[in-house]
């Protein structure tokens, strides 16, 4: 009796476990490995979206490019991006929405910048006209160069823009003075200084959302639980990387692609809370997007922003 009391327990716990593993949704996420994703990795680790019924596989890219044309193809079920390329996505007729915003330009926090080359590392702007700087055209990065330029109170034209795509070579030119300035991001940013380089400008105090999450539409559905459930698992990754952040320093240096000699000290950034952006923010985009031929014209916010709020 006892032994078909327990087979019949034993029974009960796996049907219990087959249904439970069978409830989590299933989410192909695209990420980049750079800082911004760290929130994500820490959900996963932690097993914050398997709490919340979600099965979310991260899928690492080595290019943007990669990523938007598996997103594109239907591959993935969502993914992390700057707001350029979300709309381009969704011009393209990506099925998906914003969910929430996974960086801003923050003071304190800085993610890309204008580094200067060894060889003019204490040059002032002034005498910058004219140098050249490595940038990517038609993206984010030449989107911030346009904002940082005016804050900066220069003219579009005071640095002679050489479009170099890919972030290593850009960086392995600005170091050998082929590049007398250059746009990027964080860590390379703090690599430079430790190469004998500078960093005359941030893109920190612009306060602008610089980067987003997007899930497909279908997460929408029914109530938006399965988008609640994703952004309550992410806000709880948040408060635990601001909890204490050092138990995150090894993961942080591993999945974001942390130089070596910068790891040990490399501030562990604070992430902000689930948001929307703006719709002036929003419109800002949209603006410089169709001024530069990205968008054949502006596309309203309910095309391109989560139904609910997060």
């Amino acid at each position: 009796m006892r032994k078909l009391i327990f087979a019949l327990a034993m029974l009960g716990v796996l049907c219990f476990g087959s249904d439970a593993g069978a409830e989590n949704v299933k989410i192909r996420f695209g990420i980049l490995p750079v800082l911004d994703t760290l929130p994500l990795q820490v959900a996963v680790r932690d097993g914050l979206f398997q709490a919340h019924g979600l099965d979310v596989e991260l899928v690492p890219f080595a290019s943007a490019l990669e990523r938007d044309t598996a997103m594109q193809a239907g591959q993935l079920d969502g993914y992390f991006g700057d707001l350029i390329a979300t709309y381009m996505l969704i011009q393209k007729q990506v099925p998906m929405y914003i969910a929430l915003t996974s960086w801003r330009t923050r003071p304190g926090n800085p993610m890309f910048g204008i580094a200067l080359s060894p060889a003019n590392r204490d040059a002032q702007l002034d005498s910058l006209k004219g140098v050249k700087i490595g940038y990517s055209r038609s993206t984010i990065m030449e989107f911030l160069l346009d904002k940082m330029e005016a804050r900066l109170g220069v003219g579009k034209g005071h640095f002679e823009r050489v479009e170099v795509k890919k972030i290593p070579i850009r960086m392995q030119m600005l170091l050998t003075d082929q590049l007398g300035a250059s746009l990027l991001p964080e860590p390379l940013l703090s690599l430079v200084r430790l190469k004998g380089g500078s960093v005359i400008a941030t893109c920190d105090e612009l306060d602008v959302p610089l980067t987003v999450l997007c899930l497909h539409k279908r997460y929408f559905d029914n109530g938006a639980t399965q988008y609640s459930a994703f952004v309550d698992a992410y806000a709880e990754a948040v408060e635990h990387i601001r909890a204490n952040p050092e138990n995150y320093r090894r993961l942080m240096a591993e999945t974001c692609r942390i130089p070596k000699p910068l790891a040990p000290k490399f501030p562990v950034y604070d992430f902000p809370l689930p948001a929307m952006p703006s719709d002036a923010e929003l419109d800002e985009v949209e603006q410089w997007m169709v001024a530069h031929g990205l968008l054949e014209r502006e596309l309203p916010n309910e095309m391109v922003l989560a139904p609910v709020l997060p």
